[in-house]
């Protein structure tokens, strides 16, 4: 554990699935917060410190959580692309849009073609999705329903620059992921952000998730935006996370902390870990005891 100096004031950023969240019932969408999570966050709140939802979720699954934590303060979603505070008009959001032709692009590359699994496409207010799409928000995002969504098929044009974009990519093509990943990296590497969701997978869900941001766009740079709005320095900020998309909070923070139940690699690159996993308030327990909280 790695000891606070209480006095100042910090930034603790936070991302939801598999850290501040309980686990979910799958293909439903999850709002499980931990009462232990809630009542030291408002502890730690109550010391002055900011806290700041950074989450890959989009703002109407998020909004249920911000409102029931009583947030009042910035919060990041696609994994940085869109940064606002939801009740402040006079707030100008941030926000990192992608190409919609370089996307037409990565889309016609022949090694896409051929692992293509479905896609989601996101804005702040509209999505694009097709009927394959729907095994993609239920088995991959934890969605049953999108919602308002507008239908979109591989070869058509991509209609709008947007902040977010999910392909699955079937396993069972003979091309690896990685080899994907490498590929995209080497011709669009320089505007685009790629990653792949690769914990998720079994027997009902044999494909993994090809993520793709603006390259601009990640949470270790909505930490570092979120820092400076509130004229914190970098050095009395602690972020939590549980995945590769939080892997450049983690690093960019003073105190990047990875989840005890994290999957992959994501711990190599924390500078600590909770004792506790996501299920047994492993955020909340680690606040407690970084500050000093009294029970």
């Amino acid at each position: 554990m790695i000891n606070s100096n209480k006095e100042n004031k910090w930034l603790i950023g936070i991302d939801l699935d598999g850290t501040f969240l309980k686990d979910g019932i799958q293909g439903q969408r999850n709002y499980n917060l931990s009462k232990e999570n809630i009542k030291i966050i408002k502890k730690v709140i109550d010391m002055g410190h900011k806290v700041a939802i950074i989450t890959g979720r989009p703002w109407d699954q998020t909004k249920i959580i911000y409102d029931k934590l009583k947030f009042r303060t910035i919060v990041a979603n696609y994994n940085g692309a869109h940064i606002h505070i939801p009740d402040d008009k006079a707030f100008i959001p941030v926000v990192y849009s992608m190409n919609k032709n370089i996307l037409e692009k990565i889309f016609n590359e022949e090694i896409i073609k051929k692992a293509f699994n479905g896609v989601i496409i996101e804005t702040i207010n509209r999505t694009f999705t097709q009927e394959e799409g729907a095994h993609l928000a239920k088995k991959i995002m934890g969605v049953g329903t999108i919602y308002n969504y507008e239908k979109w098929k591989l070869g058509q044009k991509v209609p709008v620059d947007p902040q977010n974009t999910l392909i699955g990519i079937k396993l069972d093509v003979g091309i690896h992921p990685y080899e994907i990943l490498q590929t995209l990296n080497r011709k669009y590497g320089n505007s685009m952000f790629f990653r792949l969701w690769d914990g998720r997978n079994n027997e009902e869900n044999p494909w993994v998730i090809l993520e793709i941001n603006q390259k601009a766009s990640n949470k270790g740079t909505a930490l570092e935006y979120i820092a400076s709005y509130y004229n914190i320095p970098l050095n009395r900020t602690i972020a939590f996370g549980d995945g590769m998309n939080d892997r450049e909070m983690l690093l960019k923070a003073s105190v990047g902390v990875a989840m005890k139940n994290s999957k992959g690699t994501i711990k190599t690159y924390a500078k600590d870990t909770t004792d506790y996993t996501n299920n047994e308030a492993g955020v909340g327990r680690y606040l407690e005891e970084f500050f000093n909280i009294k029970k």
